[in-house]
């Protein structure tokens, strides 16, 4: 069984897992994780749990290892013990979940300003997308529709404000225990390596033949002689481009690495601020790239980690609290195992 004080650390964090896997899916080559088979027999909805009466089906259980499996970049392909090792954390990720939404029912509703955070959340990842055809397929390939992900983060915000109601206002951090923390933990507080860059995109008409190809290839080629013969690539972008950035004149705005299609992120970290990249080739089409800025990692200072620091030993301090209410909970509930574990 999954440690339970590691269990219950995941479930205060909210980390959302589920919108990890949505952006891992955006990537344009075929991801290195694999979706883990189900060690299960049977179809998604089957139950593999129910929680006082509420069901845990087999492809929520599917959905939660294959996020853990990419959120950790575990290598493949996993053994069939690895796997075991997963669906047993994920359940109990599923059901400890499950009990603390259950019990905000009668307390907690959604934090004040929450479906603005939900819709900042859907925003965000679509952002990260080439276009909304792009995002609703990842969407898709985690195993979810739309609504199924804006309700699963309003789940983990009402979560997170009961937890906060209950435990948080009790817990307290001293401003020099804050400042000792940060000292002691220096390389965890940094900035991560970001870029603003500019695209063209030339979508891949027709039916994706060979010649349909070719055609964008050659499209894309002349706007990049055009480009680098003087012509504005912000008007360009406007004119000519197929991603929905045209509007801004192909301005994506500040990504981190990790966040763009391995093959666009490569071109866009090799260039210097107002260089233009060669034609590049994704599934989505051919893009031509403009560096605007690139930004190193650097370490934060306290000003600029402070709320990242109160946060973490916050949460470190309620953790403990969280995991005995938990376990309360599990002393009450009516809990029922679905299909067995083979």
């Amino acid at each position: 069984m999954y440690p339970r004080s590691k269990a219950v650390a995941l479930v205060i964090a909210i980390p959302l897992l589920l919108l990890s896997l949505v952006a891992c899916n955006q990537a344009d080559q075929k991801p290195q994780w694999q979706s883990p088979p189900s060690l299960r027999e049977g179809f998604p909805t089957d139950p593999v749990q129910k929680v006082n009466g509420t069901i845990i089906t087999r492809a929520e259980l599917d959905r939660a290892v294959k996020a853990l499996t990419v959120n950790r970049q575990l290598r493949q392909p996993l053994s069939p013990a690895m796997l075991r090792e997963l669906e047993a954390e994920a359940i109990v990720q599923l059901v400890e979940s499950e009990l603390l939404y259950q019990a905000a029912q009668s307390t907690a509703t959604m934090p004040r300003g929450g479906e603005r955070q939900v819709s900042e959340a859907i925003a965000r990842e679509r952002t990260r997308h080439l276009s909304d055809a792009a995002f609703y397929r990842s969407i898709e390939e985690a195993g979810l529709t739309l609504p199924q992900l804006e309700q699963s983060i309003r789940k983990e915000l009402v979560i997170g404000n009961f937890v906060e109601q209950r435990f948080g206002r009790s817990v307290g951090v001293a401003a020099d225990e804050a400042e000792a923390f940060y000292e002691a933990n220096r390389e965890r507080f940094r900035t991560g390596c970001s870029a603003r860059a500019s695209q063209i995109l030339v979508a891949i008409s027709g039916s994706g033949e060979e010649r349909d190809k070719e055609r964008a290839r050659e499209r894309a080629e002349v706007l990049l002689h055009r480009v680098r013969e003087g012509e504005s690539f912000s008007i360009l972008a406007q004119s000519h481009s197929d991603c929905p950035s045209k509007a801004r004149g192909g301005d994506l705005g500040y990504f981190n690495r990790g966040e763009l299609d391995p093959r666009l992120e490569q071109a866009v970290f090799a260039l210097k601020p107002g260089e233009i990249s060669d034609v590049v080739q994704t599934s989505y089409g051919f893009h031509i790239l403009k560096l605007t800025e690139k930004r190193a990692s650097r370490p934060e200072s306290y000003q600029e980690a402070k709320s990242a620091v109160y946060a973490s030993l916050k949460k470190g301090k309620m953790a403990p609290l969280v995991a005995a209410y938990v376990t309360e909970l599990r002393g009450r509930a009516k809990l029922e195992p679905g299909l067995p574990l083979p």
